[in-house]
């Protein structure tokens, strides 16, 4: 009888080990990283702020999983989540070169780019694609915003600066260094507002090259099947809350 108690409490004892482990092996393969936008998710003092981070958040709470963001250059990040099962991306916008790769959990914003130039200088104010193409320009690489660029005819051999980052390019914009930026006019006067950078007027005007897109959290598409269940039907909830109306970003 006591042999049979002791091997009936083995099991159990096993049981909840393998359990606790497949529970914390969960949470700890499922990463994130992120690109630093400072409309959509950024650090501020050493912590995780912006609207996607919060419906990241959210996602999180109601999926019960966990897992911390590692900001990185856009490149590295897109790479990292593209190449990575069990890792989730902020933002990224949906296109149909990228949609094989992942699986699309949830929009967290409106995109709209828009050549803008430094209002001190109106000699690079453009109207037309012909005259942007005689500018020289800031984007970064391999962005959406690069992407598009090179799509619809202009060149890093004639006419785009490639840089790593949002701050490398609006050092670039702001020391005159480029004649334009091509990027999200409320995402350059929210940077404007998080560095404290006063007296920079700037003037833009909107190319529409391709039909309205959208940002979203989306993760690998060979991440294990059980979180993305539990992601996509989080998802399905948070879609239809007072909060997600709140933080999604047009």
């Amino acid at each position: 009888m006591l042999l049979k108690i002791s091997i009936t409490v083995f099991i159990l004892c096993i049981s909840l080990i393998l359990h606790s482990f497949a529970k914390e092996g969960v949470e700890a393969d499922l990463l994130v990283v992120a690109y630093e936008h400072h409309l959509l998710q950024y650090l501020e003092n050493g912590e995780n702020k912006g609207p996607t981070v919060e419906i990241l958040n959210a996602l999180l709470k109601e999926a019960q999983l966990h897992a911390d963001v590692s900001f990185m250059p856009w490149a590295r990040a897109f790479t990292q989540a593209k190449n990575t099962p069990n890792t989730l991306i902020l933002s990224i916008v949906r296109t149909p070169e990228r949609e094989a790769n992942f699986y699309w959990l949830i929009k967290v914003s409106q995109l709209t780019l828009e050549f803008i130039a430094l209002a001190s200088k109106p000699e690079n104010y453009v109207k037309t694609i012909e005259q942007a193409k005689k500018k020289s320009i800031a984007v970064v690489f391999n962005s959406i915003a690069h992407k598009d660029l090179l799509e619809n005819g202009f060149s890093e051999k004639h006419n785009l600066y490639t840089v790593s980052s949002d701050e490398q390019m609006m050092n670039l914009f702001i020391h005159g260094r480029v004649d334009l930026i091509y990027a999200d006019p409320l995402s350059i006067q929210h940077y404007f507002t998080t560095y404290n950078i006063e007296g920079v007027e700037v003037q833009h005007n909107k190319f529409i090259f391709n039909k309205q897109r959208y940002s979203y959290i989306a993760i690998n598409k060979n991440t294990d099947s059980v979180i993305v269940k539990q992601l996509q039907q989080a998802a399905d909830k948070i879609e239809k809350t007072a909060e997600y109306s709140r933080f999604f970003t047009k």
